[in-house]
């Protein structure tokens, strides 16, 4: 379940008050605040895309950028541990821990997965033969799968 709408590149939250029984959101991302709600999922979604519309058009006549600029930094509260653990990876990869995370961090977004394995491929058989046979058989085609012949 996802409670986050896009429209022309803009996000919008869905949120629900059981108080006022409607559900309500905000364009996230801008500079300013724009807020919608509606009585159902399909009215709100509307609704979203009439505010994102209507805030192109406010920003257009007033000559500004809509998108909100990100600092870059932000604080994030990790507990001792997972900090040690971190710092020492940071150590064993010739890193700044800085670095670490930003690594971690982007391919904790990143859209496009890859799958990377190992496979140990018996003696009586040549890596190419054990390859074509594997693929054959996987059924995701999306992964990129990178083998390894080891011989031990």
């Amino acid at each position: 379940m996802n409670n986050l709408m896009k429209y022309k590149g803009f996000f919008g939250t869905c949120e629900v008050s059981f108080e006022d029984g409607i559900l309500h959101g905000k364009i996230e991302c801008i500079n300013d605040l724009v807020t919608y709600e509606a009585t159902t999922p399909v009215e709100l979604e509307r609704a979203f895309n009439e505010s994102v519309d209507d805030y192109i058009e406010t920003c257009e006549m007033l000559g500004k950028t809509p998108d909100k600029t990100m600092s870059g930094t932000f604080n994030i509260r990790v507990g001792a541990d997972l900090h040690k653990k971190l710092y020492l990876k940071s150590k064993e990869n010739n890193a700044s821990l800085n670095d670490l995370i930003k690594t971690l961090l982007a391919e904790g977004v990143a859209d496009n997965r890859e799958l990377h394995m190992h496979v140990h491929v018996p003696e009586n058989k040549s890596a190419k033969e054990y390859v074509s046979e594997f693929q054959e058989k996987r059924n995701y085609e999306t992964n990129v799968i990178n083998f390894e012949r080891r011989m031990h």
